[in-house]
């Protein structure tokens, strides 16, 4: 593993139960977070503190899912790369194009090629995780509005 080319920095790769406890950490502080924000609100707002924890943590989970799921479909990407079009950036793909968005060589990378990598993400088990944690959350949440009544 001393070749810099395989070198992964956020250790994706790494088994599962290498990488199982800090993702359980990270979810009991989001927990937890989630809970004291809810109960803020709650003495704030409606003498129900139970199911103000409840809808908090259902957001959480809300939140968690729409992050995972652009993260995973590579739609993040996508907006990255349309802001940096924007304002005028290069892309690390960009090494030397022509006027006409060729590539000096010959070959074509077009909008629609761009597009159709940027639809084909490469696996991302931290988005899958986030997905699953919110489901966990909307399932925690869901329970906790229940029995708040």
């Amino acid at each position: 593993m001393t070749d810099p080319s395989q070198f992964d920095p956020e250790g994706l790769e790494a088994p599962l139960r290498d990488r199982l406890p800090e993702y359980l950490v990270v979810f009991g502080i989001g927990l937890v977070a989630a809970a004291a924000i809810g109960a803020v609100i709650g003495a704030i707002t409606d003498p129900a503190v139970v199911n103000s924890i409840g809808y908090t943590i259902m957001f959480l989970g809300v939140v968690l899912l729409l992050a995972g799921g652009a993260m995973g479909g590579g739609y993040t990407n996508l907006g990255i790369g349309a802001i940096g079009a924007m304002f005028g950036t290069r892309r690390a793909d960009e090494e030397e194009m022509d006027w006409e968005g060729r590539r000096k060589g010959g070959s074509s990378t077009g909008s629609s090629d761009r597009l159709k990598k940027g639809l084909r993400p490469p696996r991302n088990p931290r988005a899958f995780w986030q997905i699953v944690g919110g489901l966990a959350y909307m399932a925690i949440g869901f329970v906790i509005v229940l029995i708040g009544g």
